[in-house]
């Protein structure tokens, strides 16, 4: 009963910690601020700025990081600069950048064990697919850049699939990330998407959540299992 009473407690301590992340991202759905601007900047980045307050808070009442919390954090903190920079259209592709690094950050959270090659080989396929339909739609540096960032988006959802059932969050968070990345580059690059804005920032929001919510349970070792 005490290890069960524990275990409660903290369940309802985490989803406190959490309460910031998810009234920021009702302030942003609520504002709807018209972009440009250093405003919209701010309440665009804020929600995921709150997840890292999670994790820190999170870290501070365990009395421990754990190594997939940190790297998540380095994630987190890349994709808000990601959020700023997509405020602006000129800067779009520093900010392909910036959430390729907070990718590579995912990756590095998840680890590359169990390997699961049957299910990198299902999302190469399904990337490859995916990016025929963009290509024709994209020119100068954004054929090879979209090409990698899409590349690392698989990959991320590779280790988060290689390791399902046990981290069904990290797997769900994956492919919340890829929908909203493929509806960002249809509605950017090739043809406006009805309610582009309300879909991308809906499962991104989401996907960005989850990840931070599976970071303090993950274990710090890597097991073939």
């Amino acid at each position: 009963f005490a290890l069960w009473r524990r275990g409660t407690e903290r369940g309802w301590s985490r989803r406190l910690k959490l309460l910031p992340f998810l009234a920021a991202c009702g302030l942003y759905f609520t504002l709807w601020l018209p972009e440009p601007s250093w405003v919209s900047a701010g309440v665009k980045s804020l929600p995921v700025l709150s997840l890292v307050f999670f994790l820190t808070a999170q870290a501070w009442g365990d009395g421990a990081w754990t190594p997939a919390a940190r790297r998540v954090c380095w994630g987190l903190m890349f994709s808000s600069l990601g959020d700023t920079c997509l405020v602006w259209p000129q800067l779009f592709l520093l900010g392909m950048v910036a959430f390729a690094l907070a990718h590579v950050c995912y990756i590095w959270a998840l680890g590359l064990r169990p390997v699961r090659p049957w299910v990198l080989l299902l999302l190469a396929l399904a990337w490859a697919g995916a990016y025929a339909t963009l290509w024709p739609c994209l020119g100068g540096p954004y054929v090879p850049a979209v090409g990698g960032y899409g590349a690392l988006l698989a990959a991320v959802a590779w280790r988060a699939l290689a390791r399902a059932p046990s981290h069904l969050t990290m797997a769900t968070s994956s492919l919340l990330f890829m929908a909203s990345d493929l509806v960002l580059a249809r509605d950017h690059f090739c043809a406006p998407v009805p309610q582009a804005r309300l879909i991308v920032m809906g499962t991104y929001y989401a996907a960005q959540g989850l990840i931070a919510a599976w970071a303090p349970r993950a274990s710090p070792r890597w097991k073939e299992s």
